[in-house]
Order: structure tokens, then sequence, then C-alpha cells
């Protein structure tokens, strides 16, 4: 049986002013009916511009360049945009990244939904309006929509990112789709949301045997997912195989070392391990492989000639350390060694939950019966169909104290007041009754005049780092803002200097914009203008979402190393579990507004009390295929 879909040498480049830079060279690989074939690669890996050149939704400087790509032994570069209109969107669907970009903010779901089906109605039949609408209800069922014959009115803003991306998921599928591409549809939803999503996911692919193309970074999602591995790197595929295989016994040094930045591989850890540098920009990729810069087994061979493709195993790996005549070591030495527990004599860092460096007696952060609640707005609709006007219990009697030196993860689902707890902590929110003083100063009724001069001593680092630096301004501006608004008299160069230098940042990025970053370097920056004040308290809202796994190594790192050498205390708000162990030192579970659990990282993780906190835990998608 011929494929549902196949890329053949497929190239792609992008005509700039400066350039023509070539995105994707000479990439093949293929999707079998009823299979789930993952993508992976760290961004700028060309992941999702193949997801959109199948689609033909590259940009107008996009263009595919060469090769084919097959669909149902068609090939998509030759149809015509007219033929391309009757294949997209109902044989060939596609789940964006953000669902809130994609979803239409002035149309309620119903209209964008039906409007859809109308447009690709199932089977090619003619359907009446109102059986578009039973059809768009029925996928809100079965994606998990609670109440969606009342919910289908309501407008995207209504709904929160897990029920937004269940909605892109049932707008996708619900013209019974032959190929399914799905780009990090699980890359900003907590653990249990992540769960349902792929186990949703896979539920659809065996009822409707719909092949799709998984993207994503996640390897933890791959291994628990996905049926086959296509390895990207700088717009080439490195690696193929099934996904057991591959996992077990990874081949090309790229591969191994994505598996080894994975922080639920390395408990006890005394750092993440890291891939050095990152993935070369398209207006300067190296000669020969294009991961040798970052290759720990590079010969000089690797930087004059393209390697070529070799065959082991029912694998697929492209690299010279494959060739019969390859004198350096061998990638399978390298991982073994990587993979082996800390040798005797080597200090290992403290287990999580045996507190370092820290004070008992001195309490940096003290929230007593703290409560956040917020008046429902239900809008005109809500008040034409008759609905009273609640109250939402954001935070609903919160008992915690950090100490001083210490680092308390705050996790738990969206929506749970993770967020809305730290942003009162700083009194970014008004709390609604309770107490709060962070580093000895009672701030619970203080006006805003008076905390702003204690801004200094605590600070936030924001969930999305490009929104909270201004585009407008360059990256010395932005770690100047923090003297500017509290008068404080510094030499900017040396400043500026000296904040990079501390986020492990070269000071030719103090001349970037925002939009010039990428998001592991934005990340650094906002933690740089954080620290510039030399604050007591740092709140971490989310540091590492949306980030490659080995820049959030490097990011856990940095903070890791930042807390010792300053003192600073944390507090972690996350869902991502894997990470908390390596940098936690205790964890405070949140559900509803309310603690249901706090205690040691170590013993919360081994043996957590809560029903809750274990469903938590259950919820996380490990790299490893056999934990299925």
């Amino acid at each position: 049986m011929a494929p549902t879909f196949k890329a053949v040498n497929l190239e792609i480049k992008y005509h700039t002013r400066q350039a023509t830079l070539t995105a994707v060279r000479a990439a093949s690989f293929e999707v079998e009916q009823g299979q789930i074939m993952g993508l992976v690669g760290e961004t700028g890996c060309g992941k999702s511009t193949i997801g959109l050149a199948i689609m033909r939704l590259l940009p107008p400087n996009g263009k595919i360049s060469g090769g084919e790509l097959l669909f149902k032994g068609r090939d998509l570069r030759q149809m015509s945009e007219a033929e391309m209109q009757g294949v997209r969107g109902r044989e060939i669907s596609m789940i964006f990244q953000d669902p809130m970009t994609c979803l239409n903010p002035v149309f309620s779901i119903e209209q964008q939904m039906v409007d859809a089906i109308l447009a690709h109605p199932p089977d090619n039949r003619r359907i009446s309006r109102g059986e578009a609408r039973d059809r768009a209800i029925a996928m809100l069922e079965k994606v998990g929509i609670p109440d969606a014959g009342r919910r289908i009115k309501n407008f995207p803003h209504q709904f929160s990112g897990g029920m937004s991306q269940r909605i892109m998921i049932a707008t996708a599928l619900q013209s019974n789709p032959s190929l399914l591409i799905a780009d990090e549809p699980t890359s900003s939803l907590d653990v249990t949301l992540e769960a349902q999503i792929v186990g949703l996911i896979r539920q659809l692919r065996d009822e409707l045997q719909t092949s799709i193309l998984y993207i994503t970074h996640d390897l933890g999602i791959v291994a628990q997912l996905c049926d086959n591995v296509v390895v990207l790197y700088a717009g080439n595929v490195v690696e193929t195989g099934e996904t057991f295989h591959l996992f077990k016994n990874p081949l090309h040094p790229y591969t191994q070392a994505l598996l080894r930045s994975h922080p639920s591989n390395q408990a006890g850890a005394e750092r993440l391990v890291t891939i050095r540098g990152r993935v070369p920009s398209l207006r300067d990729l190296p000669m020969g492989c294009k991961f040798a810069p970052r290759c720990d087994l590079a010969q000089p061979i690797c930087f004059s000639q393209e390697p070529a493709a070799t065959e082991m195993d029912g694998q697929t790996v492209v690299c010279h350390a494959y060739r019969s005549d390859w004198k350096g070591l061998s990638p399978a030495s390298i991982f073994a060694r990587g993979s082996e527990p800390p040798k005797a004599g080597v200090v290992e860092r403290p287990l999580a939950g045996e507190r370092v460096q820290h004070s008992e007696t001195e309490k940096a952060v003290l929230a007593e019966k703290v409560k956040v609640h917020y008046k429902d707005t239900i809008g005109w609709l809500g008040k034409l169909l008759g609905e009273k006007q609640g109250i939402v219990r954001a935070v609903d009697g919160i008992d915690v104290a950090v100490y001083r030196g210490e680092s308390l993860a705050l996790v738990g689902e969206s929506g749970c007041g993770k967020t809305t707890l730290g942003r009162t902590i700083l009194r970014l929110e008004q709390p609604t009754m309770g107490a709060i003083s962070v580093d000895g100063n009672t701030i619970t009724n203080l006006p805003q005049s008076k905390i702003r001069p204690l801004r200094a001593r605590m600070q936030l680092i924001f969930q999305d780092p490009i929104l909270s630096l201004s585009p407008r301004k360059r990256v010395a501006d932005l770690l100047m803002e923090p003297f500017k608004i509290h008068n404080i008299a510094v030499d900017k160069q040396t400043k500026v200097d000296e904040l990079l230098e501390m986020v492990g940042l070269s000071s030719e990025q103090a001349d970037k914009y925002p939009h010039q970053l990428s998001g592991g370097q934005a990340r650094r920056v906002g933690i740089a203008r954080a620290l510039a004040l030399n604050p007591a308290v740092l709140i971490a809202d989310e540091p590492t979402a949306g980030l490659d796994v080995s820049v959030a190594a490097g990011i856990l790192n940095l903070m890791k190393d930042l807390r010792e050498r300053l003192g600073l205390t944390y507090i972690l708000i996350t869902h991502n579990l894997s990470i908390i162990g390596f940098i936690a030192d205790r964890v405070a579970v949140m559900y509803l507004g309310k603690l249901v659990e706090v205690g040691e990282t170590s013993l919360l993780l081994a043996h957590p009390k809560h029903p809750y906190t274990e469903a938590l835990m259950s919820a996380v998608a490990l790299p490893d295929p056999e934990l299925r």
C-alpha cells in the first residue's frame, strides 16, 4: 500500500533582500496510513516550515525549490491553487501551534466551525447549516468539550488554552482528513491537559485511521505517542527510525545529545547537560555537516564534506562516524559514557529536598490566608440567557512561607491560581483578604507609591520573554530601565556588559532588538533585567515554557548558578514537573485556588500523598517508549 504522504528530496528556500536562504534541504520521509510520525528538532531546524510547505501556506518569500510532496501519489507542488483549496482543510488539515492566534476573536466558535464544514463538507455532499452545526457539536463532544451545545456559542476568549486547543483539533478533524499535521499542539499546556490531548490524538487515529505528522521538540511526547521519528537539524534529516529502536539506540550524535539534555534523564545531576552553541543561522550555515561545530565527535572531514546516509538495523543515520574509514570515537561509546551514573569521588548535587544555603528562621516571603476573588463577567449574551454573576475564587485561602535562599516550586494545572498567587505576592494583584510580607516588609495594604521603592527587592521573570520586552528598545536600554525607574546612577556600558556576562550573553547582544533574539536569549535578557537591582526574591513564571530541551536546561543551570552565587530566593511557577527535581527544595501543589500538598521535593516526588499530586506525576510524558 502506498504511503498517505511522502516527501522526496524536499528543498525549501526563503528569498530575502540580503540573500536566498535554504531552510530545508534534501529532506525525505514518508507517513503510512494510520501512522503517527514525529518530526523533532530544536527551534530553527525547519519543522514548521515543512508543515506549512505541505499545506502550501509558506509566506510570500518562501518557495518549494526542489523535490516532491506526494499526497496519495499526487505531487502537491504540481496542483493549482484551486486544486489545493479542495485538498487543504478537507483531505489535509493542520493544528497550528497557537490556537488563540488562529481562532478569530470576533466570531463565535459556532460561526467558525460551521463555516469550515460548509466550505469542506464531509464526503463532498451538500449539507444544511443545521446539519453542519450538529456535526460541529458532535466533534466538540468527541474532543471533550463539556456542554458542547451551549459552549459552541461562546467566543475564543471564553475558553482556556487547553479548551482552545481541543477546538482547533475538532475543527481540523471535522472533515475526516487523510493527513493531519499537528504543529506543537501541546507546547503551552500543563501535564494533565497534555496527556489528555495526546490520548485524544491517539484515540482519533485509531478510530479514523488518520495519518498524523506530529511536529514537536518534546521528546517525552514523541516517546509516548509516535510510531516513527524523523530527527531534523538545520534543515537536514539526520536520523529516522522506529520510535522504540531510536530511543533505545540513538545513532546520530545530535539525537543522543537531545536525549541526554532531557531533565528526567539526569536525576541527581550537579548540572543539566546542554548542547553547546545553538542551531546555526540560515545566513551562516557551516560547510560539511551542519552539526559539526556542536559535536563532541567532529573530525576534520566533518567540517569539509556533507555526510552520506547509512542504513543500520532499520534506522537511517546521516553521519560521517558510520563510514568504514572513520578514525574518531564512536557515537555509541559517547552516548553510553554520557548515560553513566556519576563516578566515585565526584561531588553530586544534594538530592532535591535536602535544603542548601538557606535559613529556616528567616522567611523571605510569608503569605497568610491570602484570597484573591474576582467578579465573574458574563457579558451581554450571558445576561440575555439569564445567567447570574458569580465569584471567581482564583486564590482561596493560601498559607505559604518561603525561606531565605530557598527555591519553592509552585505547580498545578492552568487556571489553578499559580500565576495569580505569584503576582499577588508582588502586589501586582490586589489581595481580597490576607497578609503578605516580602523581604521583611509587610506590603498587604501599602499604597503603590510606597510599594514602588520596594520593587527593587522583589522581581518577576515573566512567562513570555518576547512580549515582556519592549519591541522598540534595544537590549542595552531594556537593561537600564530598572536603574532609570529607581533613579540609580550607573555607568551604562559597564553595567550592561556586567549583566549580559552574568546571564551568559555576549556584549554584541546589547545592540539587538527583542525580535532579533532567540527564545533562550530573550529569556536570559529578562532574567538579567530582573536581577539588575540585586533583588532578594525572584518569582519565575514558567521560565522554560516553549523552549527547546537543551535551551531550557541552560536556563535552569543559569538560575541555579545565580541562586548559589547571589543568595536568591526563588518561587518557581511551572507546570513542567520534569524540572522541579533539579532546582526546587520544596514543592507546593495548587488546585482550584488552594494548596493541596506541600513537601520536600524528593519526598513528594517519590511518595505523593494527595490523589491530585499523584495524578500530576503520572501524567508527565517521559522520554521512554517502554512507559507508554
